[in-house]
């Protein structure tokens, strides 16, 4: 029941983290604004074709005078207005076009999924049009699907449709032509009003990660790339030559000059953009600040400057279509040559979209009963925005145009402010309960492991006091004030989640006695543990270092006595150290990359034929069949993996005995006939390290070894050298230490294997491929289900190890869990108040995988414990009242009074 108790508790607090930092601000109840022609304004253009190149920077759009784009670099000298769009990070394909078209920068929600996808529908400029055509990814085209409107007529394709790399430009480029070229399409798009094309090109930013945009491969795909564009603009002239159509060429992000993006470095965020045809003004708004060679001959062009999300409403109002509704960007004015009417009345649609935002928060505060006592943003109120209208046409109709226009900018500039205000108005509040509810929870679970360490378990004061009456009260009562604030239903359950957690702290309370007897030793033995992982998931660098000290430290008295075991154990140790410091110290990628050496295949060949050779060398004794399986199962692995590699279908035959060995290596375990706990736990070792071999993809198999075989000498090491102490637990202290001793030292194996399995701690960077033995087709439920099970298995190991040396530990898993569970929130807590959810990609989704991890961390561990104590249930336990524990190279009896009668340990050992 307990365990259910942790999850539930665990699980909420997630949630409560993930309602103050990755909730959606996106507004769904929205309605668009009228059309321009609706106001009997024509637009400029009729049709607008967007080229849009992935991952093109601006630097090497400008560099070296525009060398680099001579085709476009004769048009943009005669017409069109140039310039620098400026993101802001995460810099990926998604975010980017969704600013460009939809206007808004991509919302905190989808840091979940690594910005690829959000659940929370939106509009964009595709929405608005008549008609949206266009040539490009599967990928891009799948952001819009969930958007609704009209449907989007895109032909698309998948990278893996090409056998060859730098073939997706030509292949946009060949449906482009096709359809140019057809008199029936273009006959039924003649006439058309507010058509949009996308001409998505991704050749770019595949050059640029193969080459860095540096390179000269790279240069020769831009020239490639522009050359298309440039052609592909003939086409549209001759195909519609009425000059009604406005042409865009600009990038979702840039790229770093090592071929890398997401980030927010000046070479990933400002990208190149180039406005021409018809309805675009020569050179742009007068008055620019900055200019730029355009050729070898010197001369200067205005460069002018946007937000990348000011792209959607300047496209919207070349077509005559009102901006996107979740649009957040104000309209740039100067770029259009229109009258001054056409330019106003389209700002005049923009404010208004960005009031109708405003209005839904706004109303939705002054709907509230204690609206008028409460904090409100003070420049705009729903009088205000109602007023607006007849202001603006008030200055209009008395010739104060530019007073009208100055008017509308400001009121645009305070509804983004006023809408930034509201979104984020019960985030402290909830800041606040979430950290109430981290200390209730400290509480009970120190109340909860003084009582699980006491002698004579005292008996818990209940839910029926004072104190938790008092709790009850204040929750009504705070309950209802929610309510009559019209708090939403899950902001309200969560400011009222710590008043229930400490209700249950309290119910937790003893009778007679001290709740906490020891608080100085709960807190270090809390925050030091919990302080290293926290200072190795920033430094991770140092985890070799780190792992190297702590298993020395521990066996720090056998370098007063060496033997031959012991240096064999510290060459042991020295492999999984040397292995975390080069792995994250050093990047050997471009040194087999220029020998073509596929590393990681041969490297897993070798972990999978060591998972057999180890066993026979560390003398363990399995009956044949297991022998036989285990052995066979590996060698068509070896073979599945060639098949992997090699573009070679794994068959159907191969598939199935995989997934029967993973059954029969965890199903099998519980019904072995090995009954003693050193084979129970050599066996278990044997498959799950199979099982682990098969799920791997590169070293993590090979790591997990060595850490293993580490384990086991470093402890028949230290039970030899360790001399005998007073290990007698004489009290609450002494039980309190052992089970802080054992949470650290599985808390401690479980980040080390973490960090050497190639899912580097604290940042979930899990392959796909984990499951590629198994599964045929790309599969996210089954596919997870496997990365679980590859995370747990280490786990499983050591708890088994720890178990089987310890009965004490088997016996108080209760007690040893708590003391995890204090380590695991106290990291927790600090990530939830430290947390980053906008900027630099790797930066978001590292601090997202902070706070999740130290939440399922636990859950994870208790799960191993549960299968552990399945594996192991034929060993025979000690009885209640003589309890056995090995510690150092003595047996400790701990009897029904805890007290310890000290023996000579006979043949502990795990090898």
């Amino acid at each position: 029941m307990w365990e259910l108790q942790v999850i539930v508790v665990h699980i909420l607090l997630i949630g409560c983290f993930m309602n103050i930092y990755f909730q959606s601000t996106i507004l769904e109840e929205l309605e668009p604004q009228k059309t321009l022609p609706e106001f009997g304004l024509r637009p400029p253009a009729d049709r607008l074709v967007v080229f849009l190149i992935d991952g093109l920077r601006a630097e090497s759009f400008f560099a070296n005078n525009c060398k680099g784009v001579p085709h476009l670099q004769k048009l943009f000298l005669k017409q069109g207005v140039v310039g620098i769009s400026r993101g802001c990070a995460p810099t990926m394909t998604r975010p980017g076009h969704i600013a460009i078209f939809a206007g808004f920068n991509e919302d905190p929600q989808a840091a979940i999924t690594n910005f690829e996808w959000n659940p929370t529908r939106f509009d964009s400029i595709f929405n608005r049009s008549r008609h949206a055509i266009g040539w490009l990814d599967k990928t891009v085209s799948d952001f819009f699907a969930r958007s609704g409107g009209a449907p989007l007529r895109f032909e698309t394709y998948r990278y893996s449709d090409f056998s060859r790399r730098f073939k997706t430009d030509t292949w946009v480029y060949n449906k482009a032509r096709e359809f140019l070229t057809n008199n029936e399409s273009i006959r039924e798009l003649q006439n058309a009003t507010a058509v949009v094309f996308l001409v998505y090109l991704l050749d770019i930013d595949k050059a640029g990660h193969v080459f860095t945009p540096l390179h000269r491969e790279y240069q020769k795909r831009l020239y490639l790339t522009q050359k298309r564009i440039r052609e592909t603009y003939d086409l549209f002239e001759n195909a519609f030559n009425n000059s009604r159509t406005a042409y865009l060429m600009t990038s979702d992000h840039g790229m770093s000059d090592v071929g890398h993006h997401g980030g927010g470095s000046d070479m990933e965020i400002e990208m190149p953009f180039f406005f021409w045809g018809a309805g675009v003004k020569h050179l742009g708004p007068p008055g620019s600040q900055l200019n730029f060679t355009v050729n070898a001959h010197g001369l200067q062009m205005p460069l002018q400057e946007l937000e990348q999300i000011q792209l959607a409403p300047l496209m919207s109002a070349l077509i005559g279509l009102p901006p996107p509704t979740n649009n957040r960007a104000p309209l740039p004015l100067g770029y259009l040559n229109v009258s001054e009417e056409y330019e106003r009345q389209a700002l005049f649609l923009n404010v208004l979209q960005f009031m109708a935002q405003a209005q839904i928060m706004i109303r939705r505060h002054e709907q509230s009963f204690f609206h008028k006592w409460l904090p409100k943003y003070k420049h705009l109120d729903s009088r205000r925005i109602a007023s607006l209208p007849s202001e603006v046409n008030r200055l209009v109709a008395a010739g104060h145009d530019r007073k009208a226009v100055k008017l509308l900018r400001q009121a645009s500039w305070q509804a983004r402010e006023c809408l930034e205000f509201y979104q984020s108005y019960y985030n402290i509040p909830l800041l606040v309960a979430l950290t109430a509810s981290y200390f209730g929870l400290f509480y009970c679970l120190t109340v909860m492991l003084t009582r699980e360490c006491t002698e004579s378990k005292q008996r818990k004061k209940g839910l029926v006091t004072w104190m938790t009456l008092l709790m009850a009260i204040l929750g009504l009562v705070l309950g209802y004030v929610l309510f009559l604030q019209r708090v939403p239903w899950y902001t309200e359950f969560y400011l009222l989640l710590p008043i229930g957690i400490w209700t249950m702290a309290l119910a937790e309370r003893p009778l007679h006695g001290k709740s906490i007897p020891f608080p100085f030793t709960l807190f270090i033995w809390t925050v030091i543990p919990a302080g290293l992982v926290i200072t190795t998931s920033f430094t991770s660098t140092h985890v070799g270092l780190l792992y190297a000290a702590v298993v020395c430290g521990y066996n720090r008295r056998g370098f007063l006595r060496p033997t031959g075991k012991f240096f064999i154990w510290l060459t042991a140790m020295l492999l999984p150290s040397a292995f975390l410091v080069v792995t994250q110290n050093f990047s050997l990628e471009w040194i087999l990359d220029a020998i073509d050496l596929d590393l990681d295949s041969y490297v897993l060949a070798f972990s999978m034929f060591l998972a057999v050779l180890l066993p026979w060398i560390l003398g363990h004794k399995f009956v044949e069949h297991v022998w036989m399986i285990n052995s066979g199962i590996l060698l068509m692995g070896v073979y599945g993996t060639y098949l992997y590699e090699n573009n070679l279908e794994i068959n159907l035959f191969l598939r199935t005995a995989f997934w029967a060995f993973l059954a029969y290596a965890f199903v099998s375990l519980p019904y072995s006939k090995e009954k003693t706990p050193r084979k129970r736990f050599n066996l278990i070792t044997f498959n799950l390290v199979a099982v682990h071999a098969l799920l791997c993809v590169s070293t993590g198999s090979l790591f997990l070894q060595m850490m293993i075989t580490e384990f086991l000498l470093r402890q028949e090491i230290h039970a030899k050298v360790t001399k005998k102490p007073k290990n007698e637990i004489r009290g609450p202290l002494d039980r309190l230490k052992l089970n802080y001793h054992y949470a650290v030292l599985i808390l401690f194996y479980f980040f080390v294997s973490f960090f050497g399995s190639g899912h580097w701690a604290l940042g979930f960077a899990f392959r796909a491929t984990t499951g590629r033995l198994l599964i045929s087709s790309f599969t996210p439920f089954i596919i997870t289900i496997l990365i679980i099970a590859k995370i747990m298995i280490p786990s499983i190991i050591f708890i088994s190890g720890i178990y089987t040396l310890s009965p004490y530990a088997r016996m108080n898993t209760r007690a040893i869990f708590n003391c995890m569970f204090l380590i695991s929130d106290a990291m927790g807590l600090f990530f939830c108040l430290y947390i980053q959810n906008r900027g630099n990609w790797r930066q978001v989704r590292r601090s997202l995988d902070h706070v999740l991890l130290t939440n399922l961390v636990v859950i994870l561990l208790l799960a191993s414990s549960c299968l552990t104590k399945t594996f192991l249930m034929p060993i025979k336990r000690a009885k209640p009242e003589s309890i056995t524990e090995v510690k150092g190279g003595d047996v400790i009896v701990l009897t029904s009074a805890g007290s310890a009668e000290e023996s000579k340990a006979v043949g502990v050992s795990f090898v």
